[in-house]
């Protein structure tokens, strides 16, 4: 992470790529749905979860 919120591009390849494979996983196509999830990803992120496999683990968890 670069700063506090900040994602470098490779970092920001993971966030999408992990917001695109659950939402696909979990058939969500609503804008308000996918924002939620995305919330959830850069909350993860924010804690310093980067990795993708972590990634879709945490997002399980929250539901």
């Amino acid at each position: 992470m670069l700063a506090y919120g900040v994602a470098d591009p490779a970092q920001l390849a993971i966030l999408t790529k992990a917001l695109n494979d659950y939402c696909a996983k979990h058939r969500i196509i609503c804008e308000q749905e996918r924002e939620r999830i995305a919330i959830k990803v850069m909350s993860l992120f924010g804690r310093g979860v980067d990795d993708p496999d972590q990634l879709a683990t945490e997002l399980e968890r929250a539901g």
